[in-house]
């Protein structure tokens, strides 16, 4: 017998030799041989199943595991290790029970505990395994991949700030774990942190060049610090790594999209959807490039394909409720309901935990009115608020600004002055920045975005202060029930409308914003209007391609129709892309306009879109969607904007302009009128002569830019909404 059990012994010593080595079928084999001479060897039989577990054969290894238990249930090992072969077969609650045997058995035990956060975390059951993680992180010194896991689940919780600390952490344990590196350049990108981010991409490329997931973020962090060449270049390179890769192509889509090439971003989404057709961001991002395009079939249906593929993607089915604001035809009433269908989804689960009124501040004292916007800077959302925001301090309002940005500019500078506290949130996720703001407790919170790019519907869905208001940046409602109040005028939502809107109208005297000219950087001369110099008239659009459809094409074809030799400026960035502006040219023609008497300009910078404002006698509104910016541009130049207003909010921008602003003749009641107006205006040059001198002054001493006569009023209404008695 001793004979026998030293020959055992051997053979177990040499076949964990093999093992340890690699040779999994010489270790096999002895393990075999063993269990053939002693078929109870409970550890010949659990490191077999490993064998069979490391082949890929974890069927197989969890019948081998099972039968060592069963010869010896006290060896953690085992359990650990079947817990390994069940979450191999996707057996995940088995695995799960396994992995906490071996703990219960071992509570040092570092690696089932790790293993264990794994299957917790293949469960979705991410706040367990982010526990089960640092646990092994606390009982394993040095233990990085534990601590880079940890890392992962709290970012996938939300929790940035503690997912960057774990990065870090298993980097101080491991400088040179690239997935590190790659992964918390990724969340720092996710954070709004881009030139750290960069920087930690760079040290996984140091260590992998052709890291295929770190060059496609590097492209964004690149995008983002404004290095195109560089993000372009990135881009590519992870392309040429991993061309197998959607995610890769996504990104390089993303590059020529914000470069305004939209043909060569929608053939980059293609590809992306060639090579994995469920990827719901691209079929989003393709949506965009075709709105941004001025195909609105195009968009609604890579919309709806994303959100087949994901309802969970609130961005998409807030672009799809602002889609609906440029159709020919639409009312009040649906888009009412489309923004309804957005709260019904995103918000109702959220209508348990709204602050309710009579928790904020005190009744006594300033009023505390925050405000979260991404665009306290030079954008239109901020140059339609700032002279307000400015002028509010003066009427007792206390400001909390909320800023979803990183960027910043004069306009920022601005902003910044009037707020009592400023609060980067660029980055947090929508829970967290209501937190901060619940916590802060404001007696109001205003709204600058809306369903607009940066703008955080998901922020207002859940009601972190007793009174809520949206203003300025979205130009229609919001459909939230957590929204109390729209600002608004007699211009935008006339008597009789209010049904249409989720939220309480307040309509301010004159207009519902005060807009803030261009500086003296931008401060050109007027000029005559161009057709006095003997030159043909010339009508202008600076509106983006999605406003325009057939409509509307119809009637410019009909008014160049009817002044001979007159021409057609059409500006906007998307016409800075070569196969959109072909596209462009082929439906003004297909509409009889011939391109000949067409000029298309893309993105030029500000003080030259001002020189090209200037450059036309009349200005063409399109409709449904009228201008905004563009039309107070073109009329700080001195330039009439014929306009066509609807029911919608959208569709009244320019009439309430025009109207404040005391321009008449502008205004049609219907196609037809809107042509007639558009000749009478170009055919009478002393008219346009006479605005020119007129209008800026006019704009410039009127309510049209008086932010303090609008914050007074707009003041008043808000401390009527949060202290009503």
């Amino acid at each position: 017998m001793t004979v026998v059990m030293a020959t055992i012994q051997e053979a177990m010593a040499a076949a964990v030799a093999h093992h340890q080595a690699g040779r999994l079928a010489q270790a096999a084999a002895l393990y075999h041989a063993v269990l053939d001479a002693m078929p109870g060897h409970a550890d010949a039989a659990h490191l077999l199943g490993v064998v069979h577990l490391q082949s890929g054969q974890p069927d197989r290894a969890v019948s081998l595991i099972r039968g060592a238990i069963q010869q010896n249930h006290r060896v953690a090992d085992y359990h650990d290790n079947l817990g390994s072969a069940l979450k191999a077969l996707s057996r995940l609650e088995e695995a799960v029970t396994a992995h906490r045997q071996a703990v219960r058995l071992r509570p040092e035990f570092a690696q089932a505990l790790y293993n264990l956060g794994n299957a917790l975390e293949a469960l979705g059951r991410l706040d367990e395994a982010a526990t089960a993680f640092r646990q092994a992180a606390a009982r394993r010194p040095g233990y990085a991949r534990a601590r880079f896991n940890l890392g992962n689940v709290l970012a996938a919780l939300g929790q940035r700030g503690e997912a960057d600390d774990a990065y870090r952490a298993a980097l101080a344990d491991d400088p040179t774990f690239v997935e590190a590196h790659a992964n918390r350049g990724g969340l720092l990108l996710a954070l709004d942190r881009p030139r750290e981010a960069a920087a930690a991409l760079a040290r996984a490329l140091a260590l992998r060049p052709d890291h295929a997931p770190a060059l496609s973020n590097l492209a964004a962090a690149c995008l983002a610090l404004g290095d195109r060449d560089g993000a372009e270049s990135a881009a590519r390179h992870a392309i040429a790594a991993r061309p197998d890769l959607a995610d890769c192509l996504l990104r390089l889509g993303e590059v020529r999209q914000r470069a305004d090439r939209l043909g060569a971003a929608a053939d980059a989404y293609r590809a992306a959807l060639a090579l994995n057709p469920a990827l719901a961001e691209a079929h989003a991002n393709l949506a965009l490039v075709r709105q941004g395009q001025g195909l609105l079939d195009a968009a609604e249906q890579g919309n709806r394909r994303a959100l087949a593929l994901d309802p969970t993607l609130a961005d998409v089915r807030s672009n799809q409720a602002y889609l609906l604001l440029f159709r020919p035809g639409v009312t009040a009433a649906a888009v009412l309901e489309a923004h309804r269908d957005w709260d019904r989804v995103h918000g109702a689960p959220h209508r348990g935990r709204w602050v309710k009124p009579g928790k904020a501040t005190a009744g006594k004292g300033p009023l505390t009115v925050a405000i979260l916007s991404g665009d306290f800077r030079r954008h239109p959302a901020g140059l339609f608020a700032v002279r307000t925001v400015e002028a509010l301090p003066a009427h007792d309002i206390r400001l909390l600004l909320y800023a979803n940005q990183t960027e910043s500019d004069d306009v920022t500078g601005r902003f910044r002055k009037a707020a009592a506290r400023w609060t980067p949130v660029a980055g947090l996720p929508d829970a967290e920045v209501a937190s901060r703001i619940r916590h802060d407790r404001p007696d109001v919170l205003i709204d600058l975005a809306g369903h607009n790019a940066r703008g955080r519907p998901g922020v207002f869905a859940r009601k972190p202060a007793p009174v809520q208001v949206a203003w300025s940046g979205y130009m229609a409602t919001t459909g939230l029930a957590a929204m109390d109040a729209l600002v608004a005028d007699r211009h935008h939502v006339p008597e009789g409308m209010e049904a249409f809107y989720a939220e309480r109208v307040l309509r301010m005297p004159d207009a519902f914003i005060a807009y803030d000219p261009p500086g003296d950087d931008l401060e050109l001369p007027l000029v005559p209007p161009p057709c006095l110099s003997g030159g043909p008239v010339t009508f202008g659009s600076f509106n983006i391609l999605t406003k325009l459809n057939d409509g509307v094409l119809a009637a410019w074809a009909a008014i160049l129709q009817r002044v001979p030799n007159s021409r057609l400026l059409m500006k906007t960035k998307a016409l800075s892309c070569p196969a959109t502006a072909d596209l462009w040219r082929g439906r003004l023609a297909a509409a009889g306009i011939a391109p000949d008497r067409v000029t298309m300009v893309g993105a030029t910078n500000s003080l030259d879109h001002m020189r090209r404002c200037a450059s036309v006698d009349v200005a063409l509104d399109p409709f449904p969607f009228s201008g905004s910016t563009t039309t107070l541009e073109t009329m700080w130049m001195g330039v009439p904007v014929v306009t066509l207003p609807g029911e919608t909010f959208s569709s009244r921008h320019s009439l309430a302009f025009l109207t404040v602003a005391g321009v008449e003749g502008c205004v049609a009641a219907d196609p037809a009128d809107y042509v007639e107006r558009a000749v009478s205006w170009a055919t009478d040059p002393q008219r346009l002569a006479e605005l020119r001198l007129t209008l800026r002054s006019r704009m410039a001493a009127g309510p049209l830019c008086d932010g303090n006569r609008l914050a007074a009023a707009l003041a008043a209404e808000l401390r009527a909404l949060a202290r009503p008695h």
